[in-house]
């Protein structure tokens, strides 16, 4: 399986060819930035990486899943970096700004962002559909300009939005005292600002969550906030790489080797689902090799449906 990652020298995306060359048997990478001495770098370090296997305190530390895995490659910005590939990783970002590191932060991003997005539609519409899974922010609106201008399926379009759901469990397992591992918390609307807990959908155990209105706002601002902690703490130019290096890589696998049965919150191009359309954001899709198949329709609470709305509204002003 082959998967290019564009802005593979940056932290997301250097992350995510990290995680699937360490974890992933017979994987190939293509790294792709307009930094590409950076993603050289990256490239010979994660191959270097895999080698730890070749000897026995390597294997010590999780399955050889490394032999046999494809080289680490780079490959200039351009059409012919989106073609004869399985699997498109859309990671690249502009710097930071002063405005970026506050909540609603991600929105800064999307003026210095979208014209990148423009160029790379542009290279899509003369290569084949394939999978595109899309980190670069301000996720959901620049999920849905890649879409609108390649020409492709909207179903070969996810905008990754798991990290939120990872931070949920996370505080709700403090709150609750118990392992966040057996705690499941999905996350509809925005990746930003308005995003909804599905707190109707939330299990502990198996067994159906139940939290206080102050919990669950306490679980709401922890989720919002908890990323720019991050990035105050680790610097400017930082970011939560590992949470989301390892769900990209997550949702690219889970796309190459067929799909899922179940569905999870990601961000697609929405054509009258849930009463939205012409925006993309976060709701329950079954993934399939293609990218997704279909979007489960839940039956939320009031206050879901309420928070839901508030998100499509914001989103449909662009």
């Amino acid at each position: 399986m082959h998967v290019t990652v564009i802005g593979g020298a940056g932290a997301v995306g250097s992350t995510v060819a990290y995680t699937l060359a360490t974890t992933v048997p017979d994987v190939e990478l293509r790294l792709v930035d307009v930094a590409d001495d950076a993603a050289a770098g990256h490239a010979t370090d994660v191959e270097h990486a895999m080698n730890h296997d070749t000897h026995e305190v390597g294997r010590s530390i999780g399955s050889h899943v490394s032999w046999g895995a494809g080289p680490v490659t780079t490959a200039e910005p351009g059409p012919d970096a989106v073609r004869d590939t399985d699997c498109l990783v859309v990671a690249y970002n502009v710097s930071r700004t002063d405005d970026a590191v506050g909540r609603g932060g991600r929105e800064s991003y999307y003026e210095k962002n979208r014209p990148v997005a423009d160029d790379l539609g542009d290279w899509m519409r003369g290569a084949d559909p394939r999978p595109v899974v899309v980190v670069t922010n301000p996720v959901d609106r620049i999920t849905d300009c890649l879409w609108r201008n390649s020409g492709w399926p909207r179903e070969s379009f996810v905008g990754y939005s798991l990290s939120e759901t990872a931070r949920a469990v996370a505080e709700i397992g403090r709150i609750r005292d118990v392992d966040p591992h057996t705690v499941h918390c999905p996350m509809m609307g925005e990746h930003g600002e308005h995003l909804v807990p599905v707190f109707s959908k939330a299990t502990v155990g198996g067994d159906p969550l139940e939290l206080s209105a102050a919990q669950r706002r306490q679980v709401l601002d922890y989720v919002r906030d908890v990323p720019y902690d991050v990035m105050r703490q680790r610097g400017a130019a930082e970011s939560s790489r590992w949470v989301s290096g390892r769900g990209v890589a997550a949702v690219a696998h889970s796309i190459l080797t067929g799909g899922t049965t179940a569905p999870i919150c990601l961000s697609v191009p929405l054509a009258g689902e849930y009463g939205y359309e012409d925006v993309s954001m976060s709701v329950p899709v079954v993934l399939s090799s293609d990218g997704w198949d279909r979007i489960e329709r839940w039956s939320l609470s009031d206050q879901e449906r309420e928070l839901l709305d508030a998100a499509y509204d914001h989103l449909a002003t662009d």
